[in-house]
């Protein structure tokens, strides 16, 4: 996405009119999930894997065997989406289906031992971009970045 030069993103109460779309803070934070979501749907696209199935797979990985509605609220997904991914993922084999020990009303979804593979395998081309960004950007300013981008989060959470 072409830069539009620097635009006041704020909104105050001294302002009178919206800004250009392109300097609006939706465009700005859209613009940098694409410019950073971009290379990484690539590589994902070579293993044949959805960006929402490998965040699926990555709080799987991270979390341990968890539940649907878990796994929705944690990939930042709908739970009908989460639904049809698990479903493309048990038929490659990636994860398994199994009753909740303590409450047996429960499935709980774990990676298979294929889907441990998968995950290790492309996790190590993932930290190549990963330290890409961070080289690009700079270690410090992309934490504080993300802290900002939290707590951003956090402060419009709850506004309709």
């Amino acid at each position: 996405m072409p830069s539009q030069g620097r635009g006041k993103v704020a909104i105050t109460g001294a302002t009178r009119k919206l800004p250009p779309f392109e300097q609006s803070l939706g465009a700005v934070l859209i613009g940098a999930k694409e410019s950073v979501i971009a290379p990484l749907r690539a590589l994902l696209r070579e293993d044949r894997i959805t960006e929402p199935q490998w965040r699926v797979l990555r709080v799987i990985n991270d979390r341990g065997a968890t539940d649907a509605t878990g796994l929705a609220e944690v990939s930042l997904l709908r739970a009908p989406s989460v639904t049809r991914i698990l479903k493309e993922l048990e038929e490659r084999k990636l994860i398994i289906r199994e009753p909740d020990a303590n409450d047996r009303r429960r499935t709980l979804v774990a990676l298979s031992p294929e889907g441990r593979e998968f995950v290790r395998a492309t996790s190590r081309s993932m930290m190549h971009l990963l330290r890409e960004y961070s080289t690009r950007f700079g270690p410090d300013r992309l934490e504080r970045l993300a802290d900002e981008l939290r707590a951003l989060s956090a402060a419009v959470k709850g506004i309709e």
